[in-house]
């Protein structure tokens, strides 16, 4: 066994012992009440949410790309981000969503290196207009949560913003690579310098419209996560989902788990039954985001790969 398989058989492994350890802590007969008598009208909204909110991530990769000078459809790009969900989070085959679309982008367009930045940015954005919406919330009921979570998500949405400068700023990497052999020898890689001039080369404009559409998807996210806590009953202020939701969309980065499985559940059952939900609903909310939310689109990618799969071994047998 390979060391690349080995970790993710050890993230299916660490996965499932966070599950068990949260349901040994919660009552599964409970747990099982509150979602058996979930409104299906509620839980149809959240997924539509979900679903729609891949298109309009779809949209803000197309923006950067095309910032790329690469022009791909937006019908091709949300195609490539639900098989992307696919690899991502429902295969344990070693090959992650964001490798996939790096690649498939890589061999359509034939610029490498900006498939890949594209793919990189497109995160970043998302995650930042994520934590922007945490901070906007905190500004408004910072007193509802403990103060070492707002500490946190100040010093997050803080060093990604320095990130984003230290990528950005060409004139300090020269600096770096002048005094620091490491950065000299790294930037003496083609790959490496052409990957690190396409993450600078990105104009405001672009970046700003790709921010706004973040923001509109995070948007959806958090009231996809609000519909779902309405089907299950909870009454739950606004501002607890906007601060809880960014916290949990950073922890899941960690590549640890599987699909971000146990991870994703202790997260949302240690924040919000601090906010006097019960452990069963918060558990309840953590499974049907994952269901709604990962493994909806995860099926949507496996049927259009299935398609065009079978479409494409359809060609190839056309032109023997």
């Amino acid at each position: 066994m390979n060391r690349k398989r080995f970790l993710d058989l050890l993230k299916v492994v660490v996965s499932l012992v966070l599950i068990l350890v949260i349901l040994r802590s919660v009552d599964v007969k409970a747990l099982w009440e509150v979602v058996r008598h979930a409104s299906p009208w509620y839980l149809l909204l959240a997924l539509l949410a979900l679903l729609l909110g891949v298109l309009v991530r779809a949209y803000r990769w197309q923006i950067l790309v095309q910032d790329q000078g690469v022009e791909m459809s937006l019908r091709e790009l949300a195609a490539l981000y639900f098989v992307g969900f696919l690899f991502n989070n429902l295969l344990p085959s070693g090959f992650g969503g964001d490798p996939i679309k790096m690649y498939e982008l890589s061999r359509r367009s034939k610029r490498g290196a900006d498939a890949v930045s594209s793919v990189l940015v497109d995160r970043f954005m998302g995650l930042l207009a994520l934590q922007a919406i945490g901070l906007i919330a905190l500004g408004f009921a910072w007193q509802l949560v403990p103060a070492e979570i707002v500490i946190l998500t100040v010093a997050v949405f803080g060093a990604s913003l320095l990130a984003a400068w230290v990528v950005s700023f060409r004139r300090l990497w020269d600096v770096l690579a002048r005094w620091v052999p490491l950065f000299d020898r790294l930037l003496s890689i083609k790959a490496v310098d052409s990957l690190v001039s396409s993450l600078q080369s990105y104009s405001g404009s672009a970046l700003l419209r790709s921010l706004g559409v973040g923001v509109v998807f995070n948007v959806l996210l958090v009231a996809s996560n609000i519909l779902i806590g309405v089907a299950l009953g909870a009454d739950l202020p606004l501002p607890y989902y906007m601060i809880f939701v960014p916290l949990t969309s950073l922890v899941l980065i960690l590549p640890i788990s599987f699909a971000g499985l146990g991870v994703r559940e202790g997260t949302y059952v240690f924040l919000f039954s601090q906010a006097g939900m019960a452990q069963e609903v918060a558990l309840s909310l953590s499974l049907l985001v994952y269901a709604l939310g990962t493994v909806s689109p995860g099926l949507v990618g496996g049927i259009i790969y299935l398609v065009r799969g079978a479409r494409s071994y359809g060609e190839a047998k056309q032109g023997l």
